[in-house]
């Protein structure tokens, strides 16, 4: 995948309803490692387990739980976005829709700022911390020169 490559720094997110993993490129990378407190689904029964910390006022608890459950998603996605700086491009991979979430909320948050950054989202499986070091160098336009074997 090929990104406009930018003067100011260049940022990768990978981000699940888990754990996001930021990596900037500056010079050198930095890794970043935030994990959620979103609560897991369980697929057995098709609901959500229910969390201890959630009172039932009315609604069952499936229905609680999944409340529960969007509300912290947002709440990581919105700690997310605030750990990103506010310069640079953005490339926010994943596995589903945590990352579009995410790359909505840079987009609103932009808009609303009057930020004129690039942000960009690509569908993506569980990467290593190293591909994604990899990634954000070439993304970044320092990717390193490969070497030719002797023949």
């Amino acid at each position: 995948m090929h990104v406009r490559i930018g003067e100011a720094p260049t940022t990768l997110v990978w981000i699940d309803s888990e754990e996001a993993i930021i990596v900037r490129w500056a010079d050198r990378a930095t890794v970043e490692r935030i994990r959620s407190e979103v609560p897991g689904r369980h697929r057995s029964t098709g609901h959500d387990r229910v969390d201890p910390t959630v009172g039932h006022g009315g609604g069952s608890a499936p229905e609680d739980a999944e409340r529960v459950r969007r509300m912290r998603l947002a709440e990581f996605v919105e700690d997310v976005a605030d750990q990103l700086p506010p310069d640079g491009d953005v490339l926010v991979v994943g596995p589903g829709m945590v990352r579009e979430r995410l790359e909505r909320s840079l987009r609103a948050h932009d808009r609303r700022f009057g930020r004129h950054r690039h942000v960009h989202a690509a569908p993506a499986e569980r990467l290593t911390e190293q591909e994604l070091v990899a990634r954000v160098r070439e993304l970044a336009g320092d990717a390193p020169k490969r070497r030719r074997l002797p023949r």
